[in-house]
């Protein structure tokens, strides 16, 4: 029987479960920080109430803008879409209104005073309706002229400052302040030069009066 030292005995290992200790600092700052994350479970269910709440209030208010520019943009097309179609209805029955004109012109020579009358207020009325949808004629003569109302077809020479408008070829009109039919105009170039050979060198001047004796 061998019998062994007890100073020679093999010493136990730590074992590799056993738990760590560490430094009472360190695991105090761990405690607060946990307590300061967490609460009570009434608390906690609180917290996340609110959090949604917040989030959803967020929603809605995003959704009920976006909705409210949807119902602006749509109400500003409507109207886009409403007055081109009247616009296209007014210059197909634009005709109309100028022979109306022209036909008040020639009533009023009529010798029969009381059918003069009664033409003149029917034709009135009717003119009358189209003024009250907003078609205007276009104030055309001693205008400047504006290229986004006016077509030029003729330059003429004239007393008036250049670019006026002269001469009215064919009459605009207005629709609720925009162009419902362009006017055709004849525009001022300026005055024209005094004498005849004012453009005429003064060489050729001479030739010509050689020429001439």
């Amino acid at each position: 029987m061998i019998l062994m030292d007890k100073d020679k005995q093999p010493h136990a290992e730590p074992s590799a479960n056993r738990p760590k200790h560490e430094p009472p600092g360190k695991t105090q700052d761990a405690e607060s920080k946990l307590g300061q994350k967490s609460g009570t479970p009434a608390e906690n269910a609180q917290n996340e109430v609110e959090q949604a709440f917040s989030a959803l209030s967020e929603r809605l208010l995003r959704l009920t803008a976006e909705f409210d520019n949807y119902k602006k943009r749509s109400a500003r097309e409507k109207d886009e879409i409403c007055r081109a179609s009247e616009s296209r209805l007014m210059l197909r029955m634009l005709p109309a209104y100028e022979e109306a004109g022209l036909a008040m012109k020639e009533v009023e020579k009529m010798p029969d005073a009381a059918t003069r009358k009664g033409v003149l207020m029917v034709l009135g009325n009717l003119r009358a309706s189209f003024e009250k949808e907003g078609v205007q004629p276009m104030k055309l003569e001693a205008e400047k002229l504006d290229p986004f109302r006016h077509e030029v077809a003729l330059r003429e020479e004239s007393d008036a400052p250049e670019g006026t408008i002269v001469r009215v070829i064919k009459q605009g009109y207005l629709y609720k302040g925009a162009v419902l039919q362009h006017a055709i105009v004849s525009v001022s170039s300026g005055k024209k030069n005094e004498g005849g050979d004012a453009g005429i060198p003064n060489g050729n001047q001479q030739e010509s009066k050689e020429v001439g004796e």
